[in-house]
């Protein structure tokens, strides 16, 4: 695969899951992978996510789990791609939700790529350099 995107182990990435656990577990993969701890911010839900957007946290990637909260993974999504810092940044689902209907609109919503739950660290990395070659 040709890419000019590289990947840096600073690279500020944001996982948004409600799941403690699941949540952990991704961040865990991103660190595996070689990522910086310190660049990768979480969030509970879609409306934590928002309010550390708008106290000034930057991201260049976004994790997002679909079911969630106060506000789910298609509705994050359709906020982010209305907000012009943000409609460009990758974004990849980690879900277990596995209804195609539901992949379509993650996609529908902005999505550039989809992970079903748990993760593993190769498909984390190849569906993470899909999202910012798509």
């Amino acid at each position: 695969m040709k890419t000019n995107y590289k990947f840096y182990k600073d690279h500020k990435i944001m996982v948004i899951d409600d799941d403690d656990r699941l949540r952990e577990q991704a961040i865990g993969v991103l660190v595996e992978l070689g990522f910086n701890r310190d660049s990768i911010a979480s969030a509970i839900h879609g409306m934590d996510a928002l309010s550390q957007l708008q106290a000034g946290l930057v991201v260049e990637f976004f994790v997002i789990d679909l079911v969630m909260p106060e506000m789910n993974g298609i509705e994050l999504m359709k906020a982010l791609s209305d907000t012009p810092e943000y409609k460009d940044t990758p974004k990849l689902v980690l879900s277990s939700e596995s209804d195609s209907n539901i992949i379509l609109n993650a996609v529908a919503a902005g999505a550039n790529s989809y992970l079903n739950k748990p993760c593993e660290k190769f498909l984390m990395a190849k569906k993470m350099f899909e999202c910012v070659n798509t």
